[in-house]
């Protein structure tokens, strides 16, 4: 599944209307600070976590991160929204009250839940984390990221066993 366009409207720094299409192609997202780059990846990791964003996810936020999702200069009659729209032509509308509460429609047959987030969205900090990460890191960060997060559990499970084994034994590793 690939999202094709991400709209916004009073969420985070976005203003009445902002939109990103991606044409359905990876896409990254680079621009001065304080452009509103983390407004497109903030507003699909919300649509996908059920209102959460987990950078966002401390005391000062609010009890429904309230205090981070709602553009401060929204005018008090303007709805704040999401709109993610998915390459086989549906669309995931999420508008936000002011309490932080959000209500989600569906537009098509959409399979946008079933994203994963942790390979949807790829922030700055995981990039970084990853270049300057040693090759046997590098493999358990990118392994999630491909959809194999699996195979890094069954290594670790392994590794582990093999451990126990030779405690068991009285061997000495290789």
């Amino acid at each position: 599944m690939k999202i094709s366009k991400v709209e916004l409207s009073w969420f985070r720094g976005a203003a009445e209307h902002a939109e990103l299409n991606t044409n359905n192609r990876s896409t990254a997202v680079y621009g001065a600070n304080g452009a509103g780059k983390s407004c497109f990846v903030d507003a699909i990791e919300y649509s996908l976590r059920g209102g959460r964003i987990e950078h966002l996810a401390h005391e000062y936020s609010g009890k429904h991160q309230e205090k981070a999702v709602l553009n401060t200069h929204r005018p008090k009659d303007a709805d704040a929204w999401i709109a993610v729209s998915t390459a086989d032509k549906s669309r995931v509308i999420l508008t936000i009250d002011p309490t932080g509460i959000f209500s989600a429609v569906m537009e098509g047959k959409s399979r946008f839940l079933d994203l994963d987030c942790a390979r949807t969205v790829l922030r700055q900090e995981e990039v970084s984390q990853f270049i300057h990460s040693t090759k046997g890191e590098k493999y358990s960060v990118l392994l999630p990221l491909l959809g194999l997060g699996h195979l890094e559990i069954a290594a670790e499970n392994l590794r582990q066993l093999a451990k126990a084994v030779l405690k068991q034994g009285g061997g000495k590793e290789a």
